[in-house]
């Protein structure tokens, strides 16, 4: 007998059938649930499909270059000509100006987005992409970081320490809430010392909610494109993606989304950039861009009250009643009485009782119009402070109507000699 029947007798004799190959062993419980959960890992299932790339066919695609083992550096020199939807490039500057910035600040803008492997942010969240951009006079110099494997973190994170100086300023669209604290956390994780520590940060987010927070749906960067600078994307990778584009390029080599999530990164920082010029032309043109007038002068007046003034007196006529409250206790505070009461008139007629209450007061110790000052007391509404105002004004008014030198419950007879 030989070994193959001695074989296919021990397999009749268990009950199996012959098959060629043995039977596989039941798979354990735990095993069961971690291919439920992950079968790629379990399985080592091997990456098909048409977008799988080496990290060298991966840096070619991108147009970069291995920085290191892990880090791709993707640079692009953007010349700044044409337009972004209702942007001209050209007038995009290396220091656009907002409310309380000095002319001349020598530092250099540099406009930073990342791409995390989350949207939660945590200590498990990482940035597997850095874009940084700076504007020069003739284009704008964007350099990305790709991170290509868990591993190359130090490598990426220093090479972004060296592209930073002592002399910029980081922009932003949220990055104070997400991007900064977020790196940070990495730096420290890995042993870095964080280069940005120190270094301004402007994050437009905020200049955007004030000038925009009540005339917009929200203030993503998306309707920032759409209602600011006139464009839509196409064919565009949601951010939301970017975590799991990622993950199937480090499981299985699909490059497909990831090189689109690049792009997704790349569009982000030119629009910041493009975004920033055109917040700065919005302050100086409010009217053409839509921004919120008594926003904008709230913002002006905590670094010049009078140019807040001008400008909420450049067109009183389409102020709202908010704007017009505004433009009272601004003339108020510069001493300008007659257009003061003008406002607090036109806001009194539409039955705005703290206007009311200005020009009671103002006819009270300003004027000196008592019947005026009593007319607009008996106007607000009936409370304490009300009945007071009324009795001090009652008595005021008793007072001037006496002759001089009469003293108050004495009648003089006008006959006598």
């Amino acid at each position: 007998m030989n070994l193959k029947s001695r074989l296919s007798r021990l397999q009749t004799d268990s009950g199996s059938t012959v098959t060629g190959t043995a039977p596989k062993p039941p798979a354990s419980p735990l095993r069961r649930r971690l291919a439920a959960l992950r079968p790629e890992r379990v399985h080592a299932q091997a990456a098909t499909g048409h977008d799988t790339l080496s990290i060298a066919a991966l840096t070619d695609a991108l147009g970069g270059e291995l920085l290191a083992d892990g880090v791709i550096r993707i640079h692009r020199h953007i010349p700044l000509t044409g337009k972004l939807g209702c942007v001209e490039l050209g007038t995009l500057r290396p220091d656009p100006l907002l409310p309380g910035e000095p002319g001349t600040r020598n530092l250099r803008q540099v406009y930073i987005d990342t791409e995390t492997t989350g949207l939660s942010g945590g200590s498990g969240t990482l940035a597997f992409l850095l874009g940084v951009a700076v504007v020069g006079n003739d284009a704008l110099s964007l350099t990305q970081l790709l991170l290509t494997r868990f591993a190359a973190e130090t490598q990426l994170l220093s090479a972004f320490a060296a592209s930073l100086s002592a002399n910029d300023r980081l922009v932003s669209y949220n990055g104070k809430s997400y991007d900064l604290p977020l790196l940070l956390t990495r730096f420290r994780m890995q042993g870095l010392a964080p280069p940005f520590g120190g270094l301004p940060h402007l994050d437009l987010l905020h200049p955007v909610r004030r000038l925009f927070g009540r005339r917009w749906p929200d203030c993503r960067l998306l309707t920032l494109e759409r209602e600011l600078l006139g464009f839509a994307r196409t064919d565009d990778l949601p951010g939301s993606e970017a975590p799991g584009a990622w993950f199937d390029y480090v499981r299985h080599g699909h490059a497909g989304r990831l090189v689109r999530v690049v792009a997704h990164n790349r569009q982000d920082i030119i629009s910041l950039a493009a975004a920033h010029s055109a917040l700065a032309r919005a302050v100086t043109e409010p009217h053409a861009c839509g921004v919120d007038l008594p926003a904008l002068a709230r913002w002006m007046a905590k670094h010049d009250e009078a140019a807040a003034r001008a400008l909420l007196l450049q067109d009183t006529a389409s102020l709202c009643d908010d704007g017009r409250r505004l433009l009272g206790h601004y003339c108020r505070r510069a001493g300008d009485w007659q257009q003061a009461v003008t406002v607090w008139e036109q806001l009194a007629a539409r039955g705005c009782s703290d206007s009311l209450l200005r020009l009671a007061k103002y006819h009270e110790h300003i004027s000196g119009d008592l019947v005026a000052a009593r007319d607009c007391c008996e106007q607000l509404p009936a409370d304490a402070a009300q009945a007071q105002r009324r009795r001090r004004l009652d008595r005021k008014l008793q007072s001037a109507a006496r002759p001089r030198g009469c003293a108050p419950g004495i009648e003089i007879d006008s006959t006598a000699q």
